[in-house]
């Protein structure tokens, strides 16, 4: 039986789609905080188990009877490492067969700041001795209205890249390309993938998209951290949201997106969705 976690959230839910597709009559488990949000699962005849990273014993039954894993990282990043370090050392108890992990592109060189959290996971699974697949992904190519705040209606886009380029990709081929692996687990045994779409642009690149596709000029200002930062407060987001955004401005910045590899390609088996077309079809909706 395959135990996907976070199964109700976006990735979770994708990820089950495409493999029911791919494979009818695969045993598909849901980790799920509660009943109510496995209601949608259930309906599809997956199994769903009630358990929180964050408590242990409740992890130790979900995952009995588990031949693979799916841990998706968690999405809460205060000691969101031991949270993991709980999901692993269970699965080792458990006799799991082999961990699929999501973890961020290129983990192990910490050049972001949500990096450390994945390589030291990654560093657990590897020592827990079960044979595993690592998808390393980028940022979703989803989040980059996100990014854009107000751009498309004042034509001015401020955000900190420091001229580094950034690898988005989408979220849904993520998915496709983790069904993929899961369909046959032995296939990818001990296997890192850096998940990236075919090319990284500069932000300067990406506000030409946007001139094209929206007909109207949009002007890319590269600005500090701390400039950045500062218009954030002034406008009064949220400490949480700041936080996140300065996070993301980081990880631009020390140019821990600007990796391009074929990985996805391949486990997709055609070639994935360009950040020039995702432009075009989210401008025009």
């Amino acid at each position: 039986m395959i135990l996907i976690t976070g199964a109700n959230g976006n990735l979770g839910t994708k990820t089950i789609n495409f493999l029911l597709d791919k494979k009818p009559d695969a045993e598909i488990a849901g980790l799920v905080r509660s009943e109510e949000k496995g209601a949608e699962l259930k309906k599809k005849g997956v199994e769903i188990r009630i358990g929180d990273y964050t408590d242990y014993p409740s992890i130790e039954d979900t995952l009995q009877g588990i031949d693979t894993l799916l841990l998706i990282s968690s999405s809460t990043l205060e000691g969101r490492a031991q949270q993991h370090s709980n999901v692993i050392k269970t699965a080792k108890e458990a006799g799991v067969s082999q961990i699929f992990y999501t973890s961020i592109v290129k983990a192990e060189k910490e050049l972001s700041p949500l990096s450390p959290d994945h390589a030291k996971t990654e560093k657990l699974i590897k020592e827990s001795g079960i044979p595993y697949t690592i998808y390393r992904n980028a940022f979703y190519m989803e989040f980059l209205p996100l990014f854009l705040g107000n751009a498309l209606e004042s034509g001015q886009w401020a955000f900190p890249s420091n001229g580094k380029a950034i690898n988005l990709a989408l979220r849904s081929e993520m998915a496709d390309a983790l069904a993929n692996g899961l369909a046959d687990p032995e296939k990818h045994e001990n296997r890192i993938y850096e998940i990236t779409s075919n090319q990284a642009y500069t932000l300067d690149q990406i506000a030409e998209f946007l001139s094209e596709a929206s007909g109207k000029q949009i002007s890319y200002t590269d600005v500090s951290i701390s400039k950045f930062k500062n218009t954030l407060e002034e406008i009064g987001l949220p400490e949480e949201q700041i936080a996140m955004s300065v996070m993301t401005a980081e990880t631009f910045v020390n140019g821990a997106l600007d990796f391009t590899f074929n990985d996805m390609e391949k486990l997709l088996g055609r070639k994935p969705t360009g950040l020039d077309s995702f432009i075009k079809n989210f401008v025009n909706q």
